[in-house]
């Protein structure tokens, strides 16, 4: 059976839908193939933590780089304090020492609260799609560095490989 590739679509769910929805269809579902999720980079999610360092990608199919902020507290925590939070948050990513143009998606309610210890929660992601072909093949390193008010800066790198058509990640 030839492998499926991983299309646009999928990865424009990654990057709108992860924190809503396709975070819910990761945790609670058995089968995440075709939904919003990305289980360590099985949908094209190429992530600064160590969990995605070292992963295979294939130079066919779409990729999103990208990473989550979220904040939130106990119940009186609203959609408004976490405009007020996040909206300074600064992300800047870096491939093979290259700044990355991004996009960043809407605040919205993150649907897992506690697995950070909170009862209510937002989110928004920052990254980058990625066409097929325009990571080469080869490793990579990707950086971040992100600026939240009021908190420590996070930085981080990883190395992933792009592999080529028929090879690695991209056989059949």
């Amino acid at each position: 059976m030839a492998r499926t590739r991983i299309t646009r679509g999928e990865v424009e769910a990654v990057f709108e839908a992860f924190t809503t929805g396709g975070f819910s269809v990761l945790m609670h579902g058995g089968m995440v193939r075709g939904a919003p999720a990305d289980d360590f980079g099985s949908h094209g999610a190429i992530r600064p933590f160590p969990q995605w360092d070292g992963l295979h990608f294939c130079a066919e199919d779409w990729q999103v780089i990208l990473i989550a902020t979220i904040e939130g507290g106990d119940n009186s925590f609203t959609h408004q304090d976490a405009d007020r939070l996040l909206s300074g948050t600064k992300i800047t990513f870096t491939l093979d020492g290259v700044e990355l143009a991004t996009d960043r998606t809407a605040i919205k309610r993150f649907l897992d609260p506690a697995r950070f210890g909170l009862d209510v929660a937002y989110a928004f992601q920052e990254g980058r799609l990625m066409p097929p072909q325009e990571l080469s093949p080869g490793n990579h390193t990707l950086s971040v560095v992100a600026a939240e008010p009021g908190q420590p800066v996070f930085t981080n790198s990883i190395t992933f490989i792009i592999d080529p058509a028929g090879a690695g990640a991209c056989a059949d």
